[in-house]
C-alpha cells in the first residue's frame, strides 16, 4: 500500500495525504476521507521515506559506554521516561569500553539522521571533540565533564568526601580503598580524590591507607581483596568504588574470616546503593545516587536543546546521599 493508492481509495490527491499524515490543513471532509482509507487499509507510512522528507527523525540516539549495571539501567530508565513523553523515541546503542566504539557509534547515529545523542560515559572524551565539532546535532554528556559541552553529572568527589569523613576513623584506623581505574574519572579519580580527602580531613595519617586498583565487577573486586588480604595485613575499612566491587569484597572477606561477624573483620564500603546488594549482604555505607533522575534531567536538557530552548552551554550537577553510617 502506497501513498498514492491511499489518495485514490479517498478520492484526494497525494499531496492531501501528505498534508493529513504531517499535521497541515485540509478540509474536514478530506480529513475523515483519508483516515477512514487509512483505516480500512492498515496504511503505514514510510519511516525512512517521512526522514529523508522531513530531515529529522524525531529519534535521540543513546550510547552506553562501559559503566556499572545499576547506573545504565536507572539513567536510560529515566532518558527513556522523558523521551517518549515529549514524542521522542531512542536508538541504544551499548559499546562497552573497546577504543573509538563510542565515536563510531555516534557517528552511525548522525549517518541515520538522528536527532540529538545522549553519550552515558564514564571516562573522559576527548576523543570525540572532533566528533562534537563536526555534529550538526544536540549532544548531551552523562556521567562526566566536558568543556564547553551539555552535561549532566553527579558530584563523585564530593560524595566519596562525606563518605570518608563520616566512617568514624581514629588515627589508628588502617584504610583500604580499592579504585576503578585512572582512565574512568567519575568513578575512578574523582571518587578515590574525594575519598582520600575526606580521610585526610579527619587526620588519618597516609601510612595507614592503601590503594590498590580493581574494576567496575563482582570478580575485580573479589580478586583486588583476595590479593589484598593475602598480604597478611588487617585492615579497619575497605570501601570500593562500586556496589559491584563491594559485593566482591564481601564475598573475599567471608572466605578468609567465616560468615560469622568477628572483631578484626573489616567492614566494606561501596557507591551506588545497589539494592540486589543491600538485600545479599545487608546495609553496608554506601552513597545513593538518583540514576533515573539523572536520565530524566540529560532527557529534559536534549528536549530544550532540540526545540531552541537552550542558547547556552548547560553543565548539571546532581546531589547524593550518604546511607548506611
Amino acid at each position: 500500500m502506497t501513498n498514492k493508492e491511499v489518495a485514490e481509495l479517498a478520492g484526494v490527491s497525494s499531496a492531501a495525504v501528505s498534508r493529513f499524515l504531517n499535521g497541515g490543513y485540509l478540509s474536514e471532509e478530506k480529513r475523515e476521507r483519508i483516515a477512514a482509507a487509512i483505516e480500512q487499509t492498515g496504511y503505514v507510512p514510510s519511516a525512512n521515506a517521512r526522514i529523508l522528507r522531513m530531515k529529522k527523525s524525531d529519534t535521540v540516539g543513546i550510547v552506553l559506554t562501559k559503566s556499572d549495571d545499576s547506573t545504565l539501567t536507572g539513567v536510560t530508565a529515566g532518558l527513556e521516561k522523558y523521551l517518549f513523553a515529549a514524542g521522542y523515541g531512542a536508538s541504544l546503542a551499548y559499546v562497552g569500553d573497546e577504543a573509538n566504539a563510542d565515536f563510531n557509534a555516534m557517528r552511525s547515529m548522525l549517518e541515520r539522521q538522528i536527532d540529538g545523542i545522549v553519550l552515558i560515559s564514564s571516562a573522559p572524551v576527548p576523543g570525540n571533540l572532533e566528533l562534537f565539532e563536526r555534529a550538526r546535532v544536540p549532544i548531551v554528556i552523562v556521567g562526566q565533564h566536558a568543556r564547553n559541552r551539555n552535561c549532566v553529572r553527579f558530584d563523585n568527589f564530593g560524595a566519596a568526601y562525606d563518605l570518608a569523613s563520616s566512617l568514624g576513623c581514629t588515627m589508628t584506623s588502617r584504610i583500604a580503598y580499592i579504585d576503578a581505574g585512572k582512565r574512568y574519572r567519575s568513578f575512578g579519580s574523582d571518587r578515590r580524590k574525594g575519598f582520600l580527602a575526606g580521610l585526610e580531613r579527619v587526620g588519618l595519617p597516609e601510612q595507614n591507607i592503601t590503594v590498590v586498583t580493581g574494576g567496575f565487577s563482582v570478580d575485580e573486586g573479589y580478586y583486588a581483596v583476595k590479593k589484598l588480604l593475602a598480604s597478611g595485613n588487617e585492615y579497619d575499612v575497605i570501601s570500593c568504588a562500586t556496589d559491584a566491587m563491594a559485593a566482591g569484597a564481601i564475598k573475599a572477606i567471608r572466605e578468609r574470616y567465616g560468615n560469622t561477624r568477628r572483631a578484626k573483620m573489616p567492614r566494606v564500603t561501596g557507591f551506588g546503593n545497589d539494592p540486589i546488594l543491600q538485600a545479599v549482604a545487608g546495609p553496608i555505607p554506601t552513597v545513593r545516587f538518583d540514576y533515573e533522575e539523572c536520565g530524566i534531567k540529560a532527557a529534559e536538557m536534549m528536549v530544550d536543546l532540540l526545540k531552541g530552548n537552550v542558547k547556552s552551554v548547560a553543565s548539571m550537577v546532581l546531589g547524593y546521599k550518604v546511607v548506611g553510617i
